[in-house]
């Protein structure tokens, strides 16, 4: 059960969510290690929670692919998903997910089932009508049965629809993505009272390079992130992070990761030595810092719709079909990653008035009222009044050892930044053969595991 404020009667069977990260946050210790390290992208708890809030109110349970269907049938009212990206062609197909487990999950439920926010994992930006032909037989049946228990399946945007739409999946709508929700039936009005670039003083970047693309432009926005002295805010679970909690646990594999991901180690170094790396397990710690920010910026969607909720204007670098379509849905203010302007000319001034957001703020409201239809079509009771405010607005409240490991954060000491210097220089200094080998050992005992659960 999330932690929550509430005084709500508990008389009805509580909401299943299908996924969910600890809302309260993660303490830093190496009991927790395991558990954290296998939440890949801590973005997920900011749609999570947002889907928690309006979708279960304060009574509901998080699955995590824990209980059987039988025992959710017993205990439960009806099972909500929003887990996203599962449109996913290869190599996203086998990114851990497991579709066939969840699959047979869905299909022994005889109580109410939704999927909200379903969308596409992407490599690129364009957008391609072929997609549904890439999908791998698991993820189709996933996708169809997904659909057949649900009255309608919401995507995240029209182009995550019209993939499902050309797989045959007909009761499908674009509802959005829920983190924006959190907003209540208007967007703040701060965000369409543009400042002066003069009064922008503190700016936080938040990027990605998952795909580890090679034309991606993350060395560029880091190294303009600190030539201006702006926070970076990490998301993924990796050197970074390790560099900041779990300095132990860091190997040389971890090196070679943030080597493709952000192509180089010297930006990521310089930003760790002037205490500029930020990363958050709690989403009112999350949104707080960003609240003190005159602008935002950067390719995460989930580290940017905080700063929207706090008031603060930001500006999406759509890198993926993924950001685009929420973008485009939405009418966020946003630039393609291919299209940021080169050298001298990338400035933050120039990223800053870019952020216009007078049609955001009218195409918002259309956006969350048809949200709420949506929940009303799927049987689902929202936890909004009858103007669609939310009732009830509770926070996860995190625990001291958390709040002050990433609310008041010691500095980095000069003992650390020469340990985080050498830890890299080390790594690089290994052959990639060597860990070209270690991907293909990690292969094999994946198809091992793999045929004795067949």
């Amino acid at each position: 059960m999330a932690i929550v404020s509430s005084t709500t009667s508990k008389t009805a069977k509580p909401v299943l969510i299908g996924y969910m990260p600890p809302l309260e946050g993660i303490d830093k210790t190496r009991a927790n290690y395991a558990m954290h390290s296998s939440l890949i992208n801590i973005g997920d708890l900011v749609y999570t929670y947002a889907g928690a809030l309006l979708c279960g109110g304060d009574d509901f349970i998080p699955w995590n692919f824990s209980l059987t269907a039988e025992e959710v049938n017993e205990r439960c009212s009806q099972v909500i998903f929003f887990i996203p990206c599962r449109i996913a062609p290869p190599p996203y197909d086998d990114d851990g997910y497991p579709f066939e487990l969840v699959t047979q999950f869905i299909e022994k439920l005889t109580i109410p089932f939704t999927s909200i926010s379903e969308s596409v994992q992407s490599t690129g930006y364009d957008y391609s009508a072929s997609l549904h032909k890439e999908l791998s037989p698991k993820v189709i049946r996933y996708l169809h049965t997904i659909a057949d228990h649900s009255v309608v399946v919401g995507t995240r945007g029209e182009y995550s629809a019209d993939i499902l739409k050309r797989l045959g999946i007909s009761n499908v709508e674009p509802v959005g993505c829920l983190s924006l929700y959190l907003n209540g039936p208007q967007l703040s009005p701060k965000l369409a009272m543009k400042r002066p670039f003069s009064e922008v003083e503190k700016v936080t970047v938040a990027y990605s390079n998952y795909q580890n693309n090679k034309q991606s432009r993350i060395k560029d926005i880091l190294q303009l992130a600190i030539d201006n002295g702006c926070h970076y805010v990490e998301q993924s679970f990796n050197l970074l992070v390790k560099a900041l909690y779990y300095p132990g646990m860091i190997d040389a594999f971890d090196v070679h990761q943030a080597t493709q991901f952000y192509l180089g180690l010297n930006q990521i170094q310089q930003l760790f030595e002037q205490n500029k790396v930020h990363y958050f397990t709690n989403y009112s710690i999350w949104k707080d810092f960003l609240g003190e920010m005159d602008f935002v910026f950067g390719a995460r969607m989930h580290g940017l719709t905080p700063a929207i909720h706090a008031g603060v204007p930001a500006l999406f670098i759509a890198h993926d079909a993924r950001v685009r379509e929420m973008c485009e849905f939405f009418d966020l203010p946003f630039i393609a990653e291919q299209d940021l302007p080169q050298g001298a000319d990338l400035t933050i001034e120039n990223l800053y008035s870019r952020t216009d957001y007078q049609q955001t703020s009218q195409t918002y409201p259309l956006r969350y009222q048809a949200f709420l239809s949506f929940l009303t079509k799927n049987g689902i009771a929202a936890n909004v009044k009858q103007d669609g405010q939310i009732h009830n607005y509770w926070q996860a409240k995190p625990s001291l050892s958390v709040l002050s490991s990433e609310s008041v954060r010691s500095p980095i000491t000069a003992t650390d930044a020469d340990f985080f210097s050498k830890i890299c220089q080390a790594g690089l200094n290994i052959p990639d053969e060597y860990y070209e080998s270690f991907k293909q050992a990690g292969s094999l005992g994946k198809d091992w595991y793999k045929s004795r659960i067949k």
